[in-house]
């Protein structure tokens, strides 16, 4: 570290004699306000009135998986969409269509693959454009993707699928990617504010896949036809995401948070590039490596392989086994137990050391096999050992907890061992493994679902 710097890591202020060195881009944009303007001549941190920037950050962990949470729960909507609508099928057992088996794979793929290369490009260029400007172009391109897809529920595609699935193909990679960067932004935004606005943005994201989750198993007790479901789907998905993007635009009018982007807890200092990457690095290459780890090995069996199981063979025939078993115990006890271990580590906040944390992390691969050796119909080669609904749902009550406890637990500690002018580049990186682990995962889950 350049000896004319001066770091208190303790109370976070940050000193540099070589001001040649400083770029103040995102500072002067601030400043242009006049509520910035004011809180450069106030002394005093400001308040966070109402919890009202914590709330919104709560909103905005929430809309950052939206893409996600409701393009994959409106599963009957696509399958609907790309039913066989020849007039001669009139056999009793109706096979699935070329697009309806195929399309969920299509859609990881659509979500993965741009979801890791914009986030390792925003990593790498991101500091090219401001925050502020990456946020709100990220969430205006979010919007008007999810209104296309909207638009299209109620379009008659039987005539023309193959482009309907080309659209929607090319909706889903932008809108995965504007998300991308938002998510990124986001992290690298809330890393300059105390731990528990963090644990806010990584609790609404396990948040956003509960109302997904409740919003399918409702529409399926009311019986609710498959178009009007996703256009149910799809419309609390622009609700939230318009909310975020006005919330967002007159973030910049609150005290507390202008205070905060602003100064942090001392002056924002952005170094060149490359140093700033390599140092950075070798700070949070533990809490990267935990974070993949996590996500790769639930990726390896949720929802690929967890997806197949089916219910206890006593239940056959019941609603329980034919409607609600999947979106209740895959969906919905999976999110809340994700939710509940990010509540729970945003309150405790252990371990703090980073080898407890990436043994912890690989700990969990012990969930992997106990998952395959639940009830996952079709299968050939691996016996049923847990049988019955409650040994599987205990596993993945287990399994989802660890998910989100160590989640939350990689995200903040990784922001704390950098230094305030670091934090965004940190926080940029460990998204971006998290991304890797996600793709890893699921090219494993792949594979594992055949050798069930």
């Amino acid at each position: 570290m350049d000896s004319a710097e001066v770091i208190n890591n303790e109370d976070g202020i940050e000193t540099v004699e070589n001001e040649d060195d400083i770029d103040f881009s995102e500072e002067r944009e601030l400043v242009s306000d006049s509520c910035s303007t004011k809180i450069l001549d106030s002394e005093s941190e400001p308040l966070d009135r109402y919890r009202l920037v914590y709330f919104l950050f709560y909103l905005f962990g929430i809309t950052s998986l939206v893409p996600w949470n409701f393009l994959i729960t409106a599963n009957d909507y696509w399958m609907y969409k790309f039913r066989d609508v020849e007039p001669n099928n009139l056999t009793m057992y109706v096979r699935k269509t070329q697009f309806q088996a195929e399309f969920t794979s299509y859609l990881n793929v659509a979500t993965a693959i741009p979801n890791l290369v914009f986030l390792i490009l925003n990593s790498l260029y991101g500091h090219l454009v401001s925050v502020r400007s990456r946020l709100l172009g990220s969430l205006i391109v979010v919007t008007l993707s999810f209104i296309v897809t909207t638009s299209l529920v109620l379009v008659d595609t039987d005539e023309w699928q193959n482009t309907f699935f080309i659209v929607t193909m090319i909706t889903v990679v932008i809108m995965t990617a504007a998300s991308a960067i938002f998510i990124s932004g986001l992290m690298g935004t809330a890393s300059k504010f105390s731990r528990e606005y963090m644990a806010a943005v990584i609790s609404g994201q396990s948040l956003g896949g509960i109302i997904a989750a409740v919003a399918q198993i409702i529409s399926l007790a009311f019986k609710i036809s498959p178009l009007h479901s996703a256009l149910i789907y799809f419309c609390i998905a622009d609700f939230m995401v318009i909310t975020s993007l006005i919330s967002y635009a007159f973030l910049y009018k609150i005290d507390f948070f202008s205070h905060h982007v602003l100064r942090g807890n001392g002056m924002v200092v952005n170094r060149s590039r490359e140093a700033y990457l390599t140092i950075v690095l070798k700070k949070v290459w533990v809490y990267a490596f935990s974070i993949f780890a996590v996500y790769a090995i639930s990726m390896c069996v949720y929802p690929a392989v967890t997806v197949l199981v089916e219910s206890h063979p006593a239940t056959s025939g019941t609603d329980w086994n034919n409607i609600f078993f999947v979106p209740v115990v895959n969906y919905l006890i999976f999110n809340c137990g994700d939710y509940a271990g990010r509540l729970v580590a945003g309150f405790i906040l252990g371990p703090t050391n980073q080898w407890v944390i990436a043994a912890a992390s690989i700990f969990r691969v012990i969930g992997v096999p106990m998952l395959m050796f639940c009830n996952a119909q079709p299968r050939k080669h691996l016996p049923v050992i847990f049988l019955w609904d409650y040994e599987y749902i205990m596993i993945m009550i287990v399994f989802s907890f660890t998910n989100g406890y160590l989640t939350n637990i990689v995200m903040v500690n990784a922001t704390r061992v950098v230094d305030m002018h670091e934090r965004e580049k940190a926080s940029s990186i460990i998204v971006t493994m998290l991304s890797v682990g996600l793709t890893a995962g699921a090219a494993i889950g792949m594979l594992l679902v055949r050798v069930l």
